[in-house]
């Protein structure tokens, strides 16, 4: 008798400790299932008098592309607060010359017009949607895609929104599709115009030294920076929000046109900070492309992370050097 409760209770014991592993497991899955219903962000399609809009957000970021002008960024905001607005175009603008006068050249690219936009698409982990006005979805990784040409070259777009949810990385790529030596003056490969309440700036040097500055005081036509850097932060002292922006690499930038060029002033143009005296200051970065002799069907590119952040003013330097790195090992 005494056997047969023993063996019993082994058995009990036995089959309660596989309910309790299968409980943990079932527990487990569902929680993993749970963790990949969590959206990090929010795909909103809608029409305004513009035209057609494209939005992403979460919490703290929203960023929205207008058809109008080849899908371009309009407006970057974080906590409600405008870091990139609606003053200008922002994204890869080529500039072609004419003639040999010095109005004879016009751009190619987001509102100056000119740019075919071949091919469009929001990628939502890993999934294509469909463009439809009123449309939302969400997802934990966005990506917008897009083909166009800009004159010489043809362009590919890719605007990344990652899991982590708390930047975006912008790339853009290039492929020379005639010869360069004909009318090709310079490109911007990437513009942003910034809130006008962003004064403070300082910069990462390719040699690890840093330059600094303050917008707030305006002079239409200021030309700040002008160098070959790693990183640029900024700050508002009023909004107390912050902005890094940094390349993966220090990219060899090109000079300065004749016009651009000022008494006391550095021939290079680089990544440089332009004042529009119209509410904003211009952050370009104009890469070295004349000098590299690319030929027709040569390929580049070129990525920036933009990553909004919240500092006292007393903080903010180290805040916004610290988020000045560029790993996409897990996006």
């Amino acid at each position: 008798m005494d056997i047969f409760v023993k063996s019993f209770k082994s058995i009990i014991i036995t089959f309660s400790i596989i309910i309790l592993f299968a409980w943990i497991s079932c527990t487990s899955v569902v929680r993993d299932s749970d963790n990949t219903k969590e959206a990090a962000w929010t795909i909103k399609m809608f029409s305004k008098d513009q035209g057609n809009w494209l939005s992403v957000e979460n919490k703290t970021l929203y960023v929205d592309f207008m058809e109008e002008w080849a899908w371009t960024i309009r407006n970057i905001r974080y906590l409600g607060d405008e870091i990139v607005g609606e003053y200008g175009a922002h994204g890869s603008v080529v500039r072609v010359d004419t003639g040999i006068g010095p109005k004879d050249y016009y751009y190619i690219g987001t509102s100056h017009g000119h740019e075919k936009v071949k091919s469009y698409s929001i990628l939502v982990d890993g999934k294509k949607q469909q463009y439809k006005s009123g449309s939302t979805c969400s997802g934990k990784k966005v990506i917008i895609r897009k083909e166009s040409n800009l004159g010489p070259f043809d362009h590919k777009m890719e605007i990344t929104f990652p899991d982590s949810a708390n930047y975006i990385i912008e790339k853009h790529s290039y492929k020379v599709v005639e010869d360069l030596n004909e009318r090709f003056s310079f490109l911007f490969a990437f513009m942003h115009e910034l809130n006008k309440e962003f004064g403070c700036w300082l910069a990462v040097l390719a040699d690890g030294n840093e330059l600094q500055g303050d917008l707030l005081k305006r002079e239409k036509g200021r030309i700040s920076l002008g160098r070959d850097i790693k990183t640029v932060v900024f700050y508002s002292q009023m909004m107390k929000k912050g902005v890094t922006l940094v390349y993966p690499q220090v990219y060899k930038g090109a000079g300065k046109l004749k016009v651009e060029i000022k008494n006391g002033s550095t021939e290079h143009f680089g990544t440089s900070i332009v004042d529009m005296n119209i509410g904003n200051s211009k952050l370009y970065f104009r890469p070295e492309v004349k000098k590299k002799r690319y030929k027709v069907g040569d390929t580049f590119e070129y990525s920036i992370k933009v990553v909004p952040f919240s500092a006292e003013p007393d903080e903010w330097k180290t805040k916004g050097k610290k988020l000045a790195v560029f790993n996409t090992e897990k996006e």
